[in-house]
């Protein structure tokens, strides 16, 4: 669920005990603790979690210029290294030789919807030439779509033009450099990080990969998505479209020949979150890769988030803010301490509650429970249905309390009826999400049932499939 949710149901928490229905009405605020209770993991986790947490692997596929923070980030080539393969940069110089202009053929794999794959050839026209930008000099190479766009900008390319061109970084068979003319980096690097770590976390038990955002000029942001395939054995990374912060698609693809990235893992793993992971705005992801048994082999899991939903999520930090609570209002002589501390609790209690009914689940009860407790899967987080069915419920308790507190009633019906009227828009909001919920738990069962096949990548490696 949104932190305003959370909010609201701390607030709503509080309004069950008639001490601080009665304080709120004399303008004593102290009992909006308990919204700061409810509030309290997603703050610990987003302000202090994901800053502390340890991270293995940093993949940045489009580094941010310091002065302008999006990318590409303006370098000098003699900065550019072997370990930049990939990444998405501009370099600013003078065209110093065309070393050819032609055309030729390409070939390179499709992925179809339907999860098939399809090996296309298409012809294209390119040029190469040397751009030196007084620090040293870089073959910059532009073909397909790419070249059209770059002859569209720039007119006839020719000796010692100064050009500002934009590209991933790639290397050559001799291990010199060259810059790719593309308006987006490759994901190819993504993808072979990714799949390192899963190896990596196989013989050493963990690693966590942060994975960056691509933030464009204009404040928008290049989407990609990571496709972990288990019984393929293969990690996917797909570049996608321009987006806006809000996550609408407004153009921008990129070419087929470089949208993909596709690297084998030499390791047995699973997924255990339903769907590849979505990135273009607001901060990249985490994800950790651990070493776990599964059906009596060993394999590596993937965890979302690993800072987030941990112990702050639990009941047992409820617990710790409920006296943490009571002992600081007792100490100062607040006089309604205890029915803040449990307002407290049950706001923080409300909030694990929430989450669990999507699908990433909480470690609910540390130290008996170990690790996380699989969500409901009713909505995603961001579901608009789930939230506004909680917050408007939430809103019909604190009416509902406020009346059945006061004397004599504004509203002067029975407690039953009055709640049944100001909650049914919430009963319809869930009652849809749970319909809707039966339609999406099918289609998770059958991802997870390929996403968790043992025995198909067991079959690949008999008959030489990986």
């Amino acid at each position: 669920m949104r932190g305003f949710t959370h909010y609201i149901s701390g607030l709503a928490a509080a309004t069950f005990f008639a001490a601080l229905v009665g304080d709120l009405r004399l303008g004593i605020l102290i009992p909006v603790i308990a919204a700061a209770a409810a509030y309290f993991p997603d703050f610990v986790d987003f302000k202090f979690g994901k800053f502390l947490a340890r991270r293995d692997y940093e993949i940045d596929p489009a580094p941010w210029d310091e002065k302008k923070h999006y990318a590409p980030k303006l370098v000098r080539v003699s900065e550019l290294s072997e370990e930049n393969r990939y990444q998405f940069f501009a370099i600013e110089g003078k065209v110093e030789e065309i070393l050819a202009r032609g055309s030729g053929k390409v070939s390179y794999r499709v992925l179809r919807e339907d999860g098939s794959e399809e090996t296309v050839t298409e012809s294209y026209n390119s040029i190469i030439f040397t751009l030196n930008d007084g620090t040293g000099k870089i073959t910059v190479e532009a073909f397909g779509d790419d070249y059209e766009f770059f002859e569209e900008e720039f007119g006839k390319i020719e000796e010692g033009k100064k050009l500002l061109v934009f590209g991933y970084v790639d290397v050559e068979e001799d291990c010199s450099l060259k810059l790719v003319v593309s308006d987006a980096p490759h994901p190819q690097g993504i993808a072979d990080t990714i799949a390192r770590a899963i190896e990596e976390a196989y013989r050493e038990g963990e690693r966590i990969v942060k994975i960056h955002n691509i933030r464009l000029p204009g404040d928008v942001y290049r989407r990609f998505w990571v496709h972990l395939d288990p019984p393929k054995r293969e990690v996917r990374v797909e570049m996608g479209p321009i987006v806006t912060p809000g996550g609408v698609a407004i153009g921008g693809d990129v070419p087929e020949y470089r949208k993909y990235g596709i690297a084998k893992v030499g390791v047995p793993f699973i997924k255990t979150y339903p769907k590849p992971t979505r990135i273009d705005s607001f901060s990249g992801p985490e994800i950790a890769f651990r070493r776990a048994e599964f059906k009596g082999k060993t394999v590596v899991k993937d965890r979302f988030l690993p800072w987030h939903h941990g112990f702050s999520h639990s009941l047992t930090m409820g617990m710790i803010i409920g006296l943490v609570v009571f002992a600081f209002f007792k100490l100062i002589g607040y006089e309604h301490a205890t029915e803040l501390a449990l307002a407290s609790m049950i706001g923080q209690w409300l909030h694990v509650f929430e989450d669990q009914l999507g699908f990433m689940g909480s470690n609910l009860l540390p130290p008996i429970t170990k690790d996380v407790v699989p969500g409901f899967k009713l909505g995603e987080s961001g579901s608009g249905l789930t939230n506004f069915s909680t917050a408007w419920l939430m809103i019909a308790f604190m009416i509902w309390n406020f009346n059945r507190f006061t004397d004599p009633r504004p509203i002067p019906i029975s407690d039953a009826k009055l709640l049944l009227l100001l909650a049914w828009p919430s009963i319809i909001g869930f009652g849809i999400a749970i319909v809707k919920s039966f339609r999406l738990r099918r289609e998770i069962s059958e991802l997870m049932d390929y996403y968790t096949n043992l025995e198909a990548f067991e079959e690949l490696e008999e008959v030489g499939g990986i």
